[in-house]
Protein backbone atom coordinates (compact mmCIF):
# COMPACT_ATOMS: atom_id res chain seq x y z
CA UNK A 1 0.00 0.00 0.00
CA UNK A 2 1.39 3.40 -1.01
CA UNK A 3 1.97 6.18 1.50
CA UNK A 4 -0.60 8.44 -0.17
CA UNK A 5 -3.26 5.74 0.07
CA UNK A 6 -2.47 5.18 3.76
CA UNK A 7 -2.76 8.92 4.38
CA UNK A 8 -6.10 9.07 2.59
CA UNK A 9 -7.52 6.22 4.72
CA UNK A 10 -6.22 7.80 7.92
CA UNK A 11 -7.72 11.22 7.15
CA UNK A 12 -11.08 9.68 6.27
CA UNK A 13 -11.18 7.64 9.48
CA UNK A 14 -10.26 10.64 11.66
CA UNK A 15 -12.92 12.72 9.91
CA UNK A 16 -15.59 10.08 10.58
CA UNK A 17 -14.41 9.68 14.17
CA UNK A 18 -14.64 13.43 14.72
CA UNK A 19 -18.19 13.46 13.35
CA UNK A 20 -19.16 10.78 15.90
CA UNK A 21 -17.59 12.63 18.82
CA UNK A 22 -20.02 14.50 21.13
CA UNK A 23 -19.62 18.28 21.08
CA UNK A 24 -18.58 18.26 24.74
CA UNK A 25 -15.58 16.06 23.89
CA UNK A 26 -14.49 17.76 20.67
CA UNK A 27 -11.79 19.88 22.28
CA UNK A 28 -10.18 16.81 23.86
CA UNK A 29 -10.44 14.98 20.52
CA UNK A 30 -8.69 17.82 18.64
CA UNK A 31 -5.90 17.99 21.22
CA UNK A 32 -5.37 14.23 20.98
CA UNK A 33 -5.05 14.28 17.19
CA UNK A 34 -3.48 17.73 16.75
CA UNK A 35 -0.04 16.40 15.85
CA UNK A 36 -1.13 13.03 14.47
CA UNK A 37 -1.16 12.88 10.69
CA UNK A 38 2.18 11.55 9.51
CA UNK A 39 2.24 8.03 8.08
CA UNK A 40 5.32 5.98 8.94
CA UNK A 41 4.87 2.79 6.91
CA UNK A 42 2.53 -0.03 5.89
CA UNK A 43 3.58 -3.49 7.05
CA UNK A 44 1.98 -6.82 7.99
CA UNK A 45 -1.52 -5.49 7.45
CA UNK A 46 -1.05 -2.34 9.55
CA UNK A 47 -0.75 1.36 8.77
CA UNK A 48 1.80 2.77 11.23
CA UNK A 49 0.97 6.34 12.26
CA UNK A 50 3.44 8.69 13.98
CA UNK A 51 2.30 10.29 17.26
CA UNK A 52 3.99 12.94 19.38
CA UNK A 53 5.09 10.91 22.39
CA UNK A 54 4.36 7.86 24.55
CA UNK A 55 1.50 9.61 26.41
CA UNK A 56 -0.16 10.58 23.13
CA UNK A 57 0.20 6.95 21.96
CA UNK A 58 -1.36 5.55 25.16
CA UNK A 59 -4.35 7.92 25.00
CA UNK A 60 -5.13 7.12 21.36
CA UNK A 61 -4.74 3.38 21.88
CA UNK A 62 -6.95 3.45 24.98
CA UNK A 63 -9.78 5.67 23.75
CA UNK A 64 -9.75 5.68 19.94
CA UNK A 65 -7.86 2.84 18.25
CA UNK A 66 -10.58 0.18 18.43
CA UNK A 67 -13.18 2.39 16.75
CA UNK A 68 -10.59 3.64 14.24
CA UNK A 69 -9.85 0.06 13.17
CA UNK A 70 -13.57 -0.67 12.81
CA UNK A 71 -14.01 2.39 10.58
CA UNK A 72 -10.92 1.53 8.54
CA UNK A 73 -12.16 -1.99 7.88
CA UNK A 74 -15.57 -0.68 6.79
CA UNK A 75 -13.97 1.86 4.42
CA UNK A 76 -11.49 -0.38 2.63
CA UNK A 77 -13.24 -3.77 3.07
CA UNK A 78 -9.96 -5.33 4.16
CA UNK A 79 -8.65 -6.77 7.42
CA UNK A 80 -6.14 -4.01 8.07
CA UNK A 81 -5.68 -1.74 11.06
CA UNK A 82 -3.76 1.17 12.57
CA UNK A 83 -0.78 0.98 14.87
CA UNK A 84 0.86 3.98 16.49
CA UNK A 85 4.56 4.76 16.88
CA UNK A 86 6.23 7.68 18.66
CA UNK A 87 8.29 10.27 16.78
CA UNK A 88 11.40 9.02 18.56
CA UNK A 89 10.87 5.38 17.52
CA UNK A 90 10.00 6.42 13.96
CA UNK A 91 13.21 8.45 13.74
CA UNK A 92 15.28 5.46 14.89
CA UNK A 93 13.73 3.19 12.31
CA UNK A 94 14.10 5.76 9.53
CA UNK A 95 17.81 5.98 10.30
CA UNK A 96 18.09 2.21 10.07
CA UNK A 97 15.90 1.96 6.96
CA UNK A 98 15.46 5.26 5.10
CA UNK A 99 13.43 3.74 2.22
CA UNK A 100 10.37 2.37 4.00
CA UNK A 101 8.02 3.53 1.26
CA UNK A 102 10.35 2.95 -1.65
CA UNK A 103 9.11 0.67 -4.41
CA UNK A 104 8.98 -2.64 -2.60
CA UNK A 105 11.01 -5.61 -3.77
CA UNK A 106 9.55 -9.04 -4.28
CA UNK A 107 10.14 -10.07 -0.71
CA UNK A 108 8.35 -7.05 0.76
CA UNK A 109 5.47 -7.45 -1.65
CA UNK A 110 5.16 -11.08 -0.72
CA UNK A 111 5.32 -10.25 2.98
CA UNK A 112 2.51 -7.70 2.70
CA UNK A 113 0.35 -10.44 1.20
CA UNK A 114 0.91 -12.59 4.31
CA UNK A 115 -0.51 -10.02 6.64
CA UNK A 116 -1.80 -10.81 10.07
CA UNK A 117 -5.50 -10.23 10.62
CA UNK A 118 -5.98 -7.06 12.63
CA UNK A 119 -8.60 -8.49 14.98
CA UNK A 120 -6.54 -11.57 15.94
CA UNK A 121 -4.87 -10.20 19.07
CA UNK A 122 -4.58 -11.46 22.63
CA UNK A 123 -6.99 -8.75 23.78
CA UNK A 124 -9.70 -10.14 21.50
CA UNK A 125 -9.23 -13.77 22.51
CA UNK A 126 -11.92 -15.10 24.84
CA UNK A 127 -10.48 -17.48 27.43
CA UNK A 128 -12.14 -20.57 28.90
CA UNK A 129 -11.09 -23.87 30.39
CA UNK A 130 -10.73 -25.48 26.96
CA UNK A 131 -8.13 -22.97 25.72
CA UNK A 132 -6.62 -21.43 28.87
CA UNK A 133 -3.35 -23.38 28.77
CA UNK A 134 -2.90 -22.68 25.05
CA UNK A 135 -3.46 -18.96 25.69
CA UNK A 136 -0.96 -18.85 28.57
CA UNK A 137 1.63 -20.74 26.52
CA UNK A 138 1.15 -18.47 23.49
CA UNK A 139 1.60 -15.42 25.73
CA UNK A 140 4.85 -16.86 27.11
CA UNK A 141 6.15 -17.40 23.58
CA UNK A 142 5.17 -13.85 22.58
CA UNK A 143 6.87 -12.37 25.65
CA UNK A 144 10.01 -14.52 25.37
CA UNK A 145 10.46 -15.88 21.84
CA UNK A 146 13.41 -18.11 21.08
CA UNK A 147 13.02 -19.75 24.50
CA UNK A 148 12.64 -23.44 25.37
CA UNK A 149 9.08 -23.26 23.96
CA UNK A 150 10.40 -23.58 20.43
CA UNK A 151 8.68 -24.74 18.39
CA UNK A 152 5.22 -24.05 19.78
CA UNK A 153 2.95 -26.70 18.25
CA UNK A 154 -0.79 -26.02 18.69
CA UNK A 155 -3.30 -28.64 17.58
CA UNK A 156 -7.07 -29.14 17.64
CA UNK A 157 -10.13 -29.25 15.41
CA UNK A 158 -11.01 -26.55 12.89
CA UNK A 159 -12.38 -23.26 14.19
CA UNK A 160 -11.16 -23.40 17.81
CA UNK A 161 -8.79 -20.40 17.77
CA UNK A 162 -5.39 -21.81 16.78
CA UNK A 163 -4.84 -19.26 14.01
CA UNK A 164 -6.06 -16.48 16.30
CA UNK A 165 -3.43 -17.32 18.93
CA UNK A 166 -0.72 -17.74 16.31
CA UNK A 167 -1.39 -14.32 14.80
CA UNK A 168 -1.71 -12.79 18.28
CA UNK A 169 1.88 -13.88 18.91
CA UNK A 170 2.93 -12.09 15.73
CA UNK A 171 1.08 -8.91 16.68
CA UNK A 172 2.53 -8.91 20.19
CA UNK A 173 6.11 -9.29 18.95
CA UNK A 174 5.65 -6.54 16.35
CA UNK A 175 4.24 -4.23 19.01
CA UNK A 176 7.45 -4.69 20.99
CA UNK A 177 9.75 -4.55 17.97
CA UNK A 178 8.39 -3.13 14.73
CA UNK A 179 11.53 -4.27 12.91
CA UNK A 180 10.95 -7.95 13.70
CA UNK A 181 10.53 -10.02 10.54
CA UNK A 182 7.32 -11.90 11.31
CA UNK A 183 6.46 -14.27 8.46
CA UNK A 184 3.01 -15.85 8.42
CA UNK A 185 2.20 -18.57 5.92
CA UNK A 186 0.04 -21.63 5.54
CA UNK A 187 1.55 -25.01 4.75
CA UNK A 188 -0.37 -24.86 1.49
CA UNK A 189 1.21 -21.52 0.58
CA UNK A 190 4.65 -22.84 1.56
CA UNK A 191 4.08 -25.74 -0.83
CA UNK A 192 3.02 -23.42 -3.66
CA UNK A 193 6.01 -21.15 -3.08
CA UNK A 194 8.34 -24.14 -3.11
CA UNK A 195 7.12 -25.35 -6.50
CA UNK A 196 6.90 -21.89 -8.06
CA UNK A 197 10.22 -20.48 -6.92
CA UNK A 198 12.42 -23.59 -7.00
CA UNK A 199 11.73 -24.80 -10.52
CA UNK A 200 14.82 -25.83 -12.42
CA UNK A 201 14.68 -22.81 -14.69
CA UNK A 202 13.48 -20.39 -12.04
CA UNK A 203 15.57 -17.36 -11.20
CA UNK A 204 13.74 -16.88 -7.91
CA UNK A 205 15.23 -19.70 -5.84
CA UNK A 206 17.11 -17.17 -3.77
CA UNK A 207 13.88 -15.31 -3.09
CA UNK A 208 12.29 -18.47 -1.65
CA UNK A 209 15.25 -19.14 0.63
CA UNK A 210 15.49 -15.53 1.76
CA UNK A 211 11.79 -15.25 2.45
CA UNK A 212 11.65 -18.14 4.93
CA UNK A 213 15.19 -18.30 6.26
CA UNK A 214 15.32 -14.56 7.04
CA UNK A 215 12.30 -14.84 9.34
CA UNK A 216 12.72 -13.90 12.99
CA UNK A 217 9.35 -15.48 13.72
CA UNK A 218 7.93 -18.11 11.39
CA UNK A 219 4.19 -18.82 11.79
CA UNK A 220 2.98 -21.85 9.84
CA UNK A 221 -0.72 -22.71 9.72
CA UNK A 222 -2.22 -26.15 9.02
CA UNK A 223 1.01 -28.15 8.80
CA UNK A 224 -1.05 -31.28 8.04
CA UNK A 225 -1.24 -30.03 4.45
CA UNK A 226 2.34 -31.31 3.99
CA UNK A 227 1.17 -34.92 4.36
CA UNK A 228 2.27 -37.11 1.43
CA UNK A 229 4.35 -34.28 -0.06
CA UNK A 230 7.83 -35.68 0.40
CA UNK A 231 9.80 -33.01 -1.45
CA UNK A 232 8.04 -30.16 0.37
CA UNK A 233 8.52 -31.90 3.71
CA UNK A 234 12.24 -32.15 3.00
CA UNK A 235 12.44 -28.45 2.23
CA UNK A 236 10.44 -27.49 5.30
CA UNK A 237 12.75 -29.68 7.38
CA UNK A 238 15.73 -27.65 6.10
CA UNK A 239 13.98 -24.34 6.86
CA UNK A 240 13.00 -25.57 10.33
CA UNK A 241 16.52 -26.69 11.21
CA UNK A 242 18.08 -23.50 9.87
CA UNK A 243 15.79 -21.26 11.91
CA UNK A 244 15.99 -23.39 15.05
CA UNK A 245 19.79 -23.50 14.92
CA UNK A 246 19.82 -19.71 14.56
CA UNK A 247 17.55 -19.26 17.58
CA UNK A 248 14.47 -18.08 15.63
CA UNK A 249 10.97 -18.76 16.94
CA UNK A 250 8.71 -21.21 15.09
CA UNK A 251 4.97 -21.57 15.72
CA UNK A 252 2.99 -24.34 14.03
CA UNK A 253 -0.71 -25.26 14.00
CA UNK A 254 -2.33 -28.53 13.01
CA UNK A 255 -5.63 -30.36 13.25
CA UNK A 256 -3.87 -33.34 14.96
CA UNK A 257 -1.04 -34.08 17.31
CA UNK A 258 2.28 -34.46 15.51
CA UNK A 259 2.55 -38.21 16.04
CA UNK A 260 -0.71 -38.74 14.11
CA UNK A 261 0.46 -36.90 10.99
CA UNK A 262 1.70 -38.73 7.90
CA UNK A 263 5.02 -36.90 7.83
CA UNK A 264 8.59 -38.14 7.82
CA UNK A 265 9.56 -39.19 11.32
CA UNK A 266 12.48 -36.78 11.74
CA UNK A 267 10.15 -33.85 11.01
CA UNK A 268 7.57 -35.07 13.52
CA UNK A 269 10.29 -35.47 16.13
CA UNK A 270 11.30 -31.84 15.58
CA UNK A 271 7.76 -30.73 16.40
CA UNK A 272 8.08 -32.42 19.79
CA UNK A 273 11.20 -30.50 20.77
CA UNK A 274 9.38 -27.51 22.21
CA UNK A 275 5.83 -27.39 23.49
CA UNK A 276 2.84 -29.27 22.04
CA UNK A 277 -0.46 -27.71 23.18
CA UNK A 278 -3.98 -28.85 22.36
CA UNK A 279 -7.11 -26.72 22.14
CA UNK A 280 -10.38 -28.48 22.88
CA UNK A 281 -13.94 -27.64 21.84
CA UNK A 282 -15.31 -24.73 23.91
CA UNK A 283 -17.68 -25.54 26.77
CA UNK A 284 -21.05 -23.84 27.00
CA UNK A 285 -19.88 -21.01 29.26
CA UNK A 286 -17.04 -20.14 26.89
CA UNK A 287 -19.35 -20.24 23.85
CA UNK A 288 -21.73 -17.79 25.51
CA UNK A 289 -18.84 -15.48 26.47
CA UNK A 290 -17.55 -15.56 22.90
CA UNK A 291 -20.99 -14.54 21.66
CA UNK A 292 -21.16 -11.70 24.19
CA UNK A 293 -17.80 -10.39 22.96
CA UNK A 294 -18.84 -10.70 19.31
CA UNK A 295 -22.13 -8.94 20.01
CA UNK A 296 -20.22 -5.85 21.16
CA UNK A 297 -18.92 -5.48 17.60
CA UNK A 298 -22.24 -6.19 15.89
CA UNK A 299 -24.60 -3.90 17.79
CA UNK A 300 -24.22 -0.47 19.35
CA UNK A 301 -26.68 -1.64 22.03
CA UNK A 302 -25.75 -5.30 22.66
CA UNK A 303 -28.03 -5.41 25.73
CA UNK A 304 -30.98 -5.49 23.30
CA UNK A 305 -30.24 -9.20 22.74
CA UNK A 306 -31.36 -11.28 25.76
CA UNK A 307 -28.77 -13.66 27.15
CA UNK A 308 -31.27 -16.50 26.55
CA UNK A 309 -30.78 -15.94 22.81
CA UNK A 310 -27.03 -16.29 23.16
CA UNK A 311 -27.48 -19.46 25.21
CA UNK A 312 -29.78 -20.92 22.56
CA UNK A 313 -27.20 -20.20 19.84
CA UNK A 314 -24.47 -21.68 22.03
CA UNK A 315 -26.54 -24.85 22.39
CA UNK A 316 -27.03 -25.15 18.63
CA UNK A 317 -23.39 -24.58 17.60
CA UNK A 318 -21.11 -26.47 19.94
CA UNK A 319 -17.96 -27.48 18.10
CA UNK A 320 -16.73 -24.65 15.89
CA UNK A 321 -16.20 -21.04 16.96
CA UNK A 322 -16.35 -19.75 13.38
CA UNK A 323 -19.77 -21.34 12.90
CA UNK A 324 -20.85 -20.01 16.29
CA UNK A 325 -19.89 -16.42 15.43
CA UNK A 326 -21.37 -16.75 11.94
CA UNK A 327 -24.67 -17.91 13.44
CA UNK A 328 -24.80 -14.87 15.72
CA UNK A 329 -24.02 -12.56 12.80
CA UNK A 330 -26.84 -14.13 10.75
CA UNK A 331 -29.31 -13.92 13.63
CA UNK A 332 -28.59 -10.26 14.42
CA UNK A 333 -28.51 -9.17 10.77
CA UNK A 334 -31.75 -11.01 10.00
CA UNK A 335 -33.60 -9.56 12.99
CA UNK A 336 -32.41 -6.01 12.29
CA UNK A 337 -33.12 -6.23 8.54
CA UNK A 338 -36.58 -7.77 8.98
CA UNK A 339 -37.46 -5.70 12.07
CA UNK A 340 -37.92 -8.87 14.13
CA UNK A 341 -37.68 -9.27 17.89
CA UNK A 342 -34.49 -10.68 19.41
CA UNK A 343 -36.10 -13.79 20.88
CA UNK A 344 -35.26 -17.46 21.40
CA UNK A 345 -38.12 -18.49 19.11
CA UNK A 346 -36.55 -16.43 16.35
CA UNK A 347 -33.14 -17.96 17.07
CA UNK A 348 -34.60 -21.37 16.23
CA UNK A 349 -36.56 -20.20 13.20
CA UNK A 350 -33.62 -18.24 11.70
CA UNK A 351 -30.79 -20.65 12.46
CA UNK A 352 -32.38 -24.10 12.37
CA UNK A 353 -31.65 -24.54 8.65
CA UNK A 354 -27.89 -23.94 9.10
CA UNK A 355 -27.40 -25.63 12.47
CA UNK A 356 -25.09 -28.67 12.42
CA UNK A 357 -27.01 -31.91 12.30
CA UNK A 358 -25.93 -34.04 15.20
CA UNK A 359 -25.46 -37.65 14.22
CA UNK A 360 -28.15 -40.12 15.18
CA UNK A 361 -26.05 -41.75 17.90
CA UNK A 362 -25.58 -38.40 19.59
CA UNK A 363 -29.27 -37.61 19.32
CA UNK A 364 -30.14 -41.00 20.72
CA UNK A 365 -27.69 -40.42 23.56
CA UNK A 366 -29.41 -37.15 24.55
CA UNK A 367 -32.82 -38.82 24.38
CA UNK A 368 -31.65 -41.70 26.57
CA UNK A 369 -30.24 -39.30 29.19
CA UNK A 370 -33.51 -37.39 29.44
CA UNK A 371 -35.56 -40.59 29.60
CA UNK A 372 -33.30 -41.99 32.33
CA UNK A 373 -33.81 -38.86 34.47
CA UNK A 374 -37.59 -39.10 34.01
CA UNK A 375 -37.52 -42.80 34.91
CA UNK A 376 -35.80 -41.98 38.21
CA UNK A 377 -37.74 -38.80 39.10
CA UNK A 378 -41.26 -40.17 38.50
CA UNK A 379 -41.16 -43.10 41.00
CA UNK A 380 -39.13 -41.02 43.48
CA UNK A 381 -42.00 -38.51 43.71
CA UNK A 382 -44.63 -41.25 43.33
CA UNK A 383 -46.04 -39.82 40.12
CA UNK A 384 -46.34 -41.14 36.57
CA UNK A 385 -44.25 -40.07 33.59
CA UNK A 386 -47.48 -38.78 32.04
CA UNK A 387 -47.78 -36.46 35.04
CA UNK A 388 -44.28 -35.13 34.28
CA UNK A 389 -45.14 -34.19 30.70
CA UNK A 390 -48.65 -32.91 31.47
CA UNK A 391 -49.67 -29.27 31.76
CA UNK A 392 -50.89 -29.68 35.33
CA UNK A 393 -49.84 -26.88 37.69
CA UNK A 394 -50.08 -28.94 40.88
CA UNK A 395 -47.15 -27.85 43.10
CA UNK A 396 -45.69 -31.35 43.42
CA UNK A 397 -45.75 -31.89 39.65
CA UNK A 398 -44.24 -28.48 38.93
CA UNK A 399 -41.50 -29.17 41.50
CA UNK A 400 -40.72 -32.60 40.01
CA UNK A 401 -40.51 -31.11 36.49
CA UNK A 402 -38.21 -28.34 37.72
CA UNK A 403 -35.93 -30.94 39.31
CA UNK A 404 -35.80 -32.71 35.94
CA UNK A 405 -35.03 -29.49 34.07
CA UNK A 406 -32.27 -28.63 36.52
CA UNK A 407 -30.51 -32.01 36.49
CA UNK A 408 -30.74 -32.49 32.71
CA UNK A 409 -29.49 -28.99 31.99
CA UNK A 410 -26.80 -28.88 34.68
CA UNK A 411 -25.47 -32.39 34.24
CA UNK A 412 -25.81 -32.99 30.49
CA UNK A 413 -25.96 -29.46 29.02
CA UNK A 414 -28.78 -30.46 26.68
CA UNK A 415 -30.51 -27.63 24.81
CA UNK A 416 -33.60 -25.97 26.27
CA UNK A 417 -35.55 -26.79 23.14
CA UNK A 418 -34.67 -30.49 23.37
CA UNK A 419 -35.63 -30.64 27.05
CA UNK A 420 -38.94 -28.91 26.37
CA UNK A 421 -39.78 -31.42 23.62
CA UNK A 422 -39.48 -34.29 26.11
CA UNK A 423 -41.84 -32.62 28.58
CA UNK A 424 -44.91 -32.16 26.43
CA UNK A 425 -43.34 -29.57 24.09
CA UNK A 426 -42.89 -27.03 26.85
CA UNK A 427 -41.69 -23.58 25.81
CA UNK A 428 -37.99 -22.80 26.44
CA UNK A 429 -39.04 -20.03 28.90
CA UNK A 430 -40.82 -22.63 31.02
CA UNK A 431 -37.71 -24.82 31.07
CA UNK A 432 -35.29 -22.02 31.94
CA UNK A 433 -37.64 -20.66 34.61
CA UNK A 434 -37.86 -24.10 36.23
CA UNK A 435 -34.10 -24.55 36.04
CA UNK A 436 -33.44 -21.18 37.67
CA UNK A 437 -36.00 -21.88 40.39
CA UNK A 438 -33.94 -24.87 41.56
CA UNK A 439 -30.55 -23.29 40.85
CA UNK A 440 -31.36 -20.20 42.95
CA UNK A 441 -32.49 -22.14 46.02
CA UNK A 442 -30.54 -25.41 46.09
CA UNK A 443 -27.81 -24.07 48.38
CA UNK A 444 -30.23 -22.71 50.96
CA UNK A 445 -32.94 -25.40 50.85
CA UNK A 446 -31.79 -28.75 52.25
CA UNK A 447 -34.81 -30.64 50.85
CA UNK A 448 -34.02 -29.59 47.30
CA UNK A 449 -30.36 -30.40 47.80
CA UNK A 450 -31.18 -33.87 49.14
CA UNK A 451 -33.66 -34.60 46.34
CA UNK A 452 -31.12 -33.61 43.65
CA UNK A 453 -28.32 -35.57 45.35
CA UNK A 454 -30.43 -38.73 45.53
CA UNK A 455 -31.49 -38.57 41.87
CA UNK A 456 -27.92 -37.89 40.72
CA UNK A 457 -26.66 -40.84 42.79
CA UNK A 458 -29.16 -43.06 40.98
CA UNK A 459 -27.92 -41.73 37.65
CA UNK A 460 -24.38 -42.75 38.61
CA UNK A 461 -25.32 -46.19 39.78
Amino acid sequence: MLKEECKKYFDEVVSKLEAETPESDLQTFKERFEFVSKIHKFENGYIYVVVKDALNKILIEKFSSRRMNELLESICNEKIGFKFITEEDAKKENEANPNLFATPDKINLERSNRKLRAEFTFDNFVIGESNRFAFITAMKVAESPYSVLNPLYMFGDVGLGKTHLMMAIGHYILDKNINANVVYTSAQQFTEDFFIYTKKDSKNIEFFYNKYRNADILLVDDIQFLENKTATQEEFFKVFDYLHENNKQIVITSDRMASDLKLMSRLKSRFSWGMPVDIKAPDRELRVNILKRKLDFLLSTPSDVPVECLEAIADMFTDNIRELEGALRRFVTYCVSMNMEFSVDNVYSILESIAPRKNKDFQDSDDKKIIKVKNIVAPYFQISENDLISNSRKPMLVYARNICYYIIRKRFNISLKKIGEHFGNKDYTTVIHGYEKINDTIEIDSKIKNDVSYIESKLDS
